[in-house]
């Protein structure tokens, strides 16, 4: 009885094949769409959360107390070789960064803006997020005698920079005397990341600690972790290890990134509503237009003894090829469209300025999750069940005898 109920069904939605292919397109499109955009905003916080790790945070970021609220020498970190040695124990650490920094002015002959001077190892920047990868003129280099610098581009444009130009840095070292040093750029870097390309500038540790007057201090080691699962684990034990510092996630020295997380998570919510309701409704339209229409048929196969389960299963079937057919089709296009996003990227140059503001990459490119496809699913399943619900109410009412006999609507 199900095979017949199964045959009948594929057989009904091609009588009106224009009606069930325009529902199927329906359908399609807005899923494909949909997959497109969950996977390219999932791509853009994706590519700023990466952005923040590789060129700030890492996983794990350790500060002395106090420093983040004071930012001052005084809260630094000491005797960083105690550190690296407890590091060289962890096994779920893949690498880190010990970097130091001092807030000041920077100045040419004509201008001069508040800047941050880091002190870097660019061997270990270079393991630890690829630091080279953001450069986008001149080298990866502090030059052949280590005393050049690498500059934010935001802030390498408000100066007039260029490769080669010379600027001044001055700032108050570890025992509050006002110091100055100069250096010439040899690269310049655009990371996404603001507060490095406004403000930051780099040069070599050595430099740094020179013109700090310390050694073997830093205000902040950065950490990768090789595995995301072991992200608290790790933070707990390092608390537990150095209780006198400071240990904290990305996520919480990047609250606003979390909320934007959140924000698209909602949007890509709201997006499956707005799907769900269209597959409904188209469904349910088609649905019900052939219900009515074939009232009489009905009414005929309930009267020669046809049970009323067959004919409902009948209806299911018709509502659940139209919905599978959907969903396949919206899920290879949706599938096409983000290998391709994926892979290619979308051209945002045109928006630049105003992208590059809040740290998007010009070119966007997105992610492709399994779980995408899943969530498309049971929002269509669902979609396709309720749709046919009415249908069937109006079909259970009818009086088979009284509608063939053209008495009942």
């Amino acid at each position: 009885m199900y095979k017949i109920a199964k045959h009948l069904a594929w057989l009904s939605i091609w009588r009106r094949k224009t009606r069930s292919l325009m529902v199927i397109m329906m359908i399609a499109l807005s899923l494909g769409g949909l997959l497109g955009l969950q996977g390219l905003y999932d791509g853009m916080i994706s590519h700023l959360i990466n952005t923040t790790i590789r060129s700030d945070s890492g996983e794990i970021s350790v500060y002395a107390k106090e420093y983040r609220l004071q930012k001052s020498l005084d809260y630094r970190l000491s005797s960083i070789s105690n550190y690296e040695e407890v590091f060289s124990k962890i096994e779920g650490l893949e690498t880190y960064s010990i970097r130091l920094e001092q807030e000041g002015l920077i100045a040419t002959a004509h201008k001069s803006f508040g800047a941050i001077l880091k002190g870097i190892y660019l061997e270990n920047e270079q393991n630890f997020g690829q630091l080279s990868t953001f450069i986008t003129q001149g080298d990866y280099s502090f030059g052949k005698e280590n005393t050049a610098a690498l500059i934010g581009s935001e802030l390498a444009k408000k100066l007039t920079l260029s490769i080669g130009s010379r600027v001044i840095f001055t700032a108050q070292d570890a025992s509050g005397e006002i110091n100055s040093i100069s250096f010439r750029i040899t690269g310049i870097l655009k990371t996404g990341n603001p507060s490095i390309d406004d403000s930051s500038v780099f040069v070599s540790m050595k430099q740094m600690s020179k013109f700090l007057n310390l050694q073997q201090s830093a205000t902040q080691i950065a950490l990768r972790v090789k595995e995301s699962k072991q992200i608290r684990i790790i933070q707990k034990e390092l608390q537990t290890l150095f209780p006198e510092a400071d240990i904290l996630r990305w996520d919480e020295l990047y609250p606003l990134l979390i909320q934007m997380q959140d924000l698209i998570h909602i949007f890509n919510l709201a997006s499956y509503a707005i799907v769900f309701i269209v597959a409904a409704l188209g469904i349910f339209g088609v649905m019900l237009v052939s219900v009515l229409e074939r009232m009489r048929e009905f009414s005929i196969m309930l009267a020669i003894g046809t049970p009323y389960k067959m004919v409902r299963d009948q209806i299911l079937l018709e509502a659940s090829f139209l919905g599978c057919i959907g969903y396949m089709s919206g899920a290879f296009f949706g599938w096409l469209l983000l290998w391709y996003m994926s892979t290619s990227g979308i051209d945002m140059r045109s928006f630049e300025a105003g992208l590059e503001l809040y740290g998007y990459s010009v070119v966007m490119y997105a992610n492709i999750h399994l779980y995408y496809f899943v969530q498309a699913f049971f929002a269509v399943f669902f979609a396709t069940l309720l749709s046919v619900i009415w249908p069937l109410l109006k079909l259970k009412k009818i009086k088979p005898i009284q509608m063939i006999q053209g008495k009942t609507v």
